[in-house]
């Protein structure tokens, strides 16, 4: 039998009833001994009252004194084939008698369960390399993104270099340069076209008219 200064595998019993069986037993105990506690000083309370004639004092005190030990004695010796009988039979789990967590564990799987399980596992691990590589892309794009803003902020906020807005600024020139050009050649192609319409006899284009055709349509083409 195991002394009250070990502490027994519960675990199983515990995961059973919710509860510590050998916790159970001690709230039990100190709920018994103070009980005892305060019926002995009731007793010592009562007697007390008794004329000392009858009952001395001295006497009183060595008796209550004796009924104490004595009562301590039994007590424990009572109580530990009490917490004896309650933690090796009443609240010990039988060991033919499962959880239903262990009662799962104990049946087997077939060859094709596990079949299935491994194709499960390596899904799961190409679905894992595949949101892994999506990571690295968006994470690359997101960079791109960062970069770019940030020279777009430079611009904004005037910290690039000279030769830099200078390249800029040749560039914006360049192209308000290609577009004034093309729209002053188109008008001047239609102005020219819609006087050679006048030159045209008997459906013959003369010379002018051929030109201005031939530049009107190029200017449109731009």
């Amino acid at each position: 039998m195991a002394s009250s200064s070990e502490v027994p595998d519960e675990q199983y019993e515990t995961q059973f009833f919710g509860f510590s069986p050998s916790i159970f037993v001690a709230g039990v105990k100190e709920l018994i001994f103070d009980r005892l506690f305060e019926t002995m000083n009731q007793l010592e309370n009562h007697l007390s009252q008794v004329p000392q004639d009858i009952l001395p004092p001295d006497e009183m005190e060595q008796g209550i004194r004796m009924l104490r030990e004595q009562t301590d004695k039994n007590f424990a010796k009572t109580f530990q084939k009490f917490e004896s009988h309650v933690l090796q039979n009443v609240m010990k789990v039988p060991s033919h008698v499962l959880l239903p967590t262990d009662v799962e564990q104990t049946t087997q799987s077939s060859a094709i369960e596990l079949n299935v399980l491994n194709s499960d596992i390596e899904t799961l691990q190409v679905q894992l390399k595949n949101e892994k590589y999506m990571q690295a892309r968006i994470k690359e794009e997101l960079h791109d993104i960062d970069s770019v803003l940030k020279e777009q902020q430079k611009v904004l906020n005037g910290t690039l270099s000279d030769s830099q807005m200078s390249t800029i600024e040749e560039a914006k020139e360049k192209l308000f340069f290609i577009q004034g050009n093309a729209t002053e050649t188109q008008e001047a192609s239609a102005q020219l076209f819609d006087v050679s319409k006048h030159l045209n006899v008997e459906g013959i284009l003369t010379p002018p008219q051929i030109l201005a055709t031939k530049i009107f349509k190029e200017s449109s083409d731009d």
